[in-house]
């Protein structure tokens, strides 16, 4: 148990880092970008890239920090999109960046590429098909039938086969950059 909130306690210290607040900062500018280009499918389905961005946050500074870039860039959206910030959808954003710093922080190799593939279905199983569906229906957003709940599993089920794919090019990628670029060797 130890090591599990030692990660916390890593990633918290990060944050006293010059350069996890720029790359953090970056990547939260990357994330509402990202968001902001969605794909609208109909009135309730919206596709987007921008959980790349926050595993990156994720996968390089930890939950604590990937859980602030997650807030910072849901709510920041929210005001330059013109919605109002809904909490309970913030905390799904929260939850993601919680996701992706404990299941990426200090992953490299062949672990960083399989846990990147699992946090990404936990996540369109977990937080984007239940919370959110919940969270959606809660607001009024989506009503209760069982059709828009049956379109629901296959938009996200279509999702996985182009996001997992992505995930196992793109995070090992995001790391060898940040590695060069700041002259880090590869952890083992």
């Amino acid at each position: 148990m130890k090591s599990f909130f030692s990660t916390f306690k890593d990633s918290a210290a990060e944050l006293k880092n010059i350069r996890c607040l720029t790359v953090t900062g970056i990547l939260v500018a990357i994330f509402i970008i990202l968001d902001m280009f969605s794909i609208r499918i109909g009135d309730f389905i919206k596709v987007n890239f921008a959980f790349v961005a926050l595993a990156s946050v994720g996968m390089l500074f930890g939950p604590v920090t990937a859980m602030l870039a997650a807030l910072a860039g849901d709510l920041i959206g929210c005001i330059l999109s013109g919605q109002a910030p809904l909490p309970l959808l913030s905390l799904t954003a929260v939850s993601e960046g919680l996701l992706y710093g404990i299941m990426l922080y200090k992953k490299t190799g062949t672990k960083l590429v399989t846990m990147s593939v699992i946090s990404r279905v936990i996540d369109s199983a977990v937080i984007s098909l239940i919370l959110n569906t919940v969270i959606l229906q809660y607001y009024g957003f989506m009503s209760t039938t069982a059709e828009q709940f049956y379109i629901r599993c296959g938009k996200i089920g279509a999702e996985l086969i182009v996001f997992i794919p992505l995930v196992i090019i793109v995070m090992p990628a995001v790391y060898a950059v940040y590695s060069k670029i700041f002259r880090i060797k590869p952890q083992t």
